[in-house]
C-alpha cells in the first residue's frame, strides 16, 4: 500500500474518531434535559440515513446531525445528501418539528472548542442570500443567523448545555 494511501486512510479514521466523540458528547448531554425522550439513528446500508438522532421534547422534535471539524467553517459538503434531504423534509412536515445541525469547532492547536446548533433551512437561507457554500465560525459568534451556542458543562464527561 503506497505512503499517500495510508495517509488518507490514517486522517478518514481519525475524523471518524473525532466526529464519534462529539455524538457521544451530545448524547450524555441530552440526559440533562427533563422531558426528553431521544433515539440514536442507525446508519443503513450504504451509509444512509438522515441525521444521527430524533429526540422529542415537549414542544418540539428534534432531528438532530452532529459534525465536528477542525477548521473554522462548517461547509454543506459535510452533510451526505440523504442527511441534507432529511434534515430539511423533517423540518417542513410540521411547525414543531426542527432539523438541526450540531456542529463542533475544534482544534485545540488553534485555540478552538466552540459548538453551536442551527436549524439547517435557516443556514441554507443565509448562505444563498450572500452566495455562500460555508458559514464561518465567526458568522456563528455574531449570530448572523438564528443559533445557539453550546457551553461546556462542568461534568465528569464531557457535556454541553443544551
Amino acid at each position: 500500500m503506497k505512503k499517500k494511501d495510508i495517509a488518507l486512510r490514517n486522517l478518514q479514521r481519525e475524523r471518524n474518531e473525532r466526529g464519534q466523540e462529539f455524538q457521544e458528547e451530545i448524547r450524555r448531554s441530552w440526559t440533562h434535559i427533563p422531558s426528553s425522550w431521544r433515539m440514536r439513528l442507525k446508519d443503513g446500508p450504504g451509509g444512509t440515513q438522515p441525521a444521527d438522532e430524533i429526540v422529542l421534547l415537549e414542544d418540539a422534535n428534534l432531528l438532530g446531525e452532529h459534525k465536528r471539524t477542525a477548521g473554522k467553517k462548517f461547509e454543506v459538503g459535510f452533510l451526505r445528501p440523504d442527511q441534507f434531504r432529511g434534515l430539511l423534509e423533517f423540518d417542513a412536515v410540521m411547525t414543531r418539528n426542527k432539523g438541526l445541525v450540531f456542529v463542533s469547532f475544534n482544534n485545540p492547536a488553534q485555540g478552538l472548542d466552540d459548538a453551536y446548533a442551527f436549524r439547517l433551512v435557516m443556514a441554507l437561507r443565509y448562505m444563498r442570500a450572500n452566495g455562500l457554500q460555508y458559514i464561518h465560525l465567526d458568522d456563528f459568534r455574531r449570530q448572523v443567523i438564528p443559533c445557539a451556542q453550546l457551553p461546556r458543562l462542568d461534568a465528569a464527561d464531557p457535556t454541553y448545555d443544551l
